[in-house]
């Protein structure tokens, strides 16, 4: 259960990843229920903030929607992004397939 949407997030059930277009290693994300149900977003850098435990700092991009206003900017999908983004990175460890890399430090 997320700490922003009163729902558990599954993937294939409140959101799916969705390839990119043709040749683009990235995966989109559209949510199919709750508040922005068919809205499509692409996460960009994500990092895990060692010095806050369990925070995890993002950005993302609306690729479409429903509503022609929704933008990133908008605290609450910000907070279900965060959310789905949560049980992505879970679930991606769990089984094996996230690949996390240690920042360079200078």
């Amino acid at each position: 259960m997320s700490l922003y949407s009163k729902i558990p997030h599954k993937e294939n059930v409140t959101y799916s990843l969705v390839p990119g277009e043709s040749g683009d290693q990235h995966w989109l994300v559209r949510f199919t229920e709750g508040p922005f149900a068919e809205t499509v977003i692409q996460y960009g850098a994500i990092k895990l903030i060692p010095e806050d435990e369990g925070k995890i700092s993002f950005n993302f991009f609306v690729e479409s929607s429903p509503d022609p206003n929704l933008t990133s900017e908008d605290v609450d999908l910000q907070l279900w992004s965060g959310d789905v983004l949560e049980e992505i990175l879970r679930q991606s460890l769990q089984d094996g397939s996230a690949q996390i890399f240690e920042e360079p430090t200078q």
